[in-house]
């Protein structure tokens, strides 16, 4: 009776994984159709670059103004890093 069982409990857990398989795949099918490529994402992607003399380069060449982002942490001390 205890192998019989266990065939039984060991069937149900393989149906069971293959229904959240099956699960998984639909979801990440329709998260596919409804994600948002690259090209619609690029104009939250800014030019970060390190320091503001190549900021200043860059816009220089590019015609184009600077975004500036200055953050201090609660200490107000801009140069550890930390926001």
């Amino acid at each position: 009776m205890t192998a019989q069982l266990l065939r039984v409990f060991f069937l149900g857990m393989v149906a069971a994984v293959a229904a959240q398989a099956a699960d998984r795949r639909e979801v990440i099918e329709k998260f596919e159709q409804v994600r948002p490529t690259a090209e619609d994402l690029a104009i939250y992607q800014l030019d970060w670059l390190p320091t503001l003399k190549e900021a200043r380069e860059k816009a220089a060449r590019e015609d184009r103004p600077i975004f500036l982002v200055v953050v201090t942490n609660s200490f107000g001390d801009v140069c550890t890093g930390h926001c």
